[in-house]
């Protein structure tokens, strides 16, 4: 690959002399432009890659060139700010702590990062007052830097204002800010707040995703919340891909869970018809994704291995997946029921009509019913429903006349 130039491309050679000597000319000469073109590329080299340059780059400096550090500091990029901090932590002493809390309070929102990150290692009860300001910063990496700083202080004040106004009635917009604080602050006993805060937010793949930042699947089936880790599931399935980046496949472990859900329904202690409806959102998903390439041409080559691979495995699964999934329609979880709505009709699964039409007949809410009707209208069965009687049942203006729009 080449990075824009010798030193840059001389930094990840596989000789290790001629990369800590394109370190330690970029160091010496504070080239910035350099430091800004290996930024930008960034997202294109491997992590163990990264991780080598930041090991090379924190090794090239010493006393004679530290003062060029400062310079850096002007561009940020998170796969690099270790070797900033390392450095800094590295001739950590008095004066320097003082400089960088000067930084903290007065310097642009990039350098601000990066000294938000040295206190996470320099615990100054100095730099609270400004990182509790910060917290909610709307320069995200500042965001977080200062919120993981403040959960290394073991301080409580923001984090307990932030699970407070997310359990509040206060507009979601207003939430946004202090979702991202408690999962940047990392405490996982703020899981019960953040899955409250998804069962009422309309921003459902904001939260659920946010969630599993904090708190992966795995650990939420150990605290015996299979059906908590199965609605994240469902909505994250739902983002993909618009909402929420593929990427994410590998962060959230989708695999490992599918295989979890695949597993006997003993071992989850979930509905079979649940698991079963899960199961066929995944496969239509991944099936789609990984046959159209509007879905998968910016991604890396892992991934898209990955999304094939689960493609492939709930493909040949063995189990009838259809068998028994009307109980779904009957669940007292409204979106369950929308959502096996969705399975059915993607599938042209014709044979659920009277299941769908018991339930139109019998549902209490609205937009089960006028849902219920868009299904067998594609269906070619509304005319097994007794088009007064629904109508009758709906008090809400716009899904009354969508209704009789779908019946004219």
């Amino acid at each position: 690959m080449d990075l824009g130039n010798k030193n840059l491309n001389d930094l990840i050679s596989k000789d290790n002399n001629t990369a800590n000597v394109a370190a330690q000319r970029i160091i010496n000469g504070a080239e910035i432009e350099s430091f800004i073109k290996l930024c930008d590329k960034s997202e294109f080299l491997f992590d163990f890659i990264k991780e080598k340059i930041n090991e090379r780059l924190h090794n090239a400096v010493n006393f004679e060139n530290f003062e060029n550090i400062f310079k850096f500091i002007k561009i940020y990029n998170s796969d690099f700010e270790d070797f900033i901090i390392r450095t800094w932590i590295k001739f950590a002493d008095e004066d320097l702590t003082d400089r960088i809390l000067e930084i903290l309070e007065t310097g642009t929102n990039e350098e601000k990062t990066y000294s938000a990150g040295y206190f996470y290692y320099i615990n100054d009860p100095l730099a609270l007052e400004n990182l509790r300001k910060y917290a909610f910063s709307d320069f995200e990496p500042l965001a977080q830097n200062a919120a993981r700083t403040l959960a290394k202080f073991h301080d409580r004040e923001v984090y307990n204002k932030a699970v407070v106004v997310i359990q509040s009635d206060c507009d979601d917009f207003e939430k946004y800010k202090y979702v991202n604080f408690l999962v940047s602050y990392g405490n996982k006993k703020a899981f019960n707040a953040l899955y409250d805060y998804l069962e009422n937010t309309y921003m459902k793949g904001f939260a659920a995703s946010n969630i599993l930042y904090l708190k992966s699947f795995d650990e939420i089936i150990e605290d015996s919340a299979p059906d908590k880790a199965a609605k994240i599931f469902d909505i994250i399935l739902s983002a993909y891909p618009e909402e929420i980046s593929l990427d994410t496949v590998f962060d959230f472990e989708i695999f490992k869970f599918i295989k979890f859900l695949s597993k006997e329904t003993a071992d989850n202690n979930l509905p079979e018809s649940y698991i079963k409806r899960l199961l066929l959102k995944a496969k239509c998903k991944f099936n789609l994704i990984s046959k159209e390439d509007i879905y998968t041409f910016d991604l890396s080559k892992d991934v898209k291995k990955e999304i094939a691979a689960i493609s492939e495995f709930l493909n040949t699964l063995q189990t009838d997946l259809f068998k028994n999934l009307e109980e779904e329609l009957k669940s007292d979880d409204k979106e369950r029921v929308l959502e096996a709505y969705d399975v059915i009709l993607n599938y042209g699964k014709k044979e659920f009509a009277q299941d769908i039409i018991n339930i139109v007949n019998t549902a209490e809410y609205e937009d089960v019913v006028a849902e219920g009707v868009k299904v067998l209208k594609v269906f070619g069965e509304l005319q097994k429903l007794n088009r007064d009687e629904i109508l009758d049942k709906l008090q809400n203006e716009n899904i009354r006349a969508m209704v009789l729009s779908a019946f004219n």
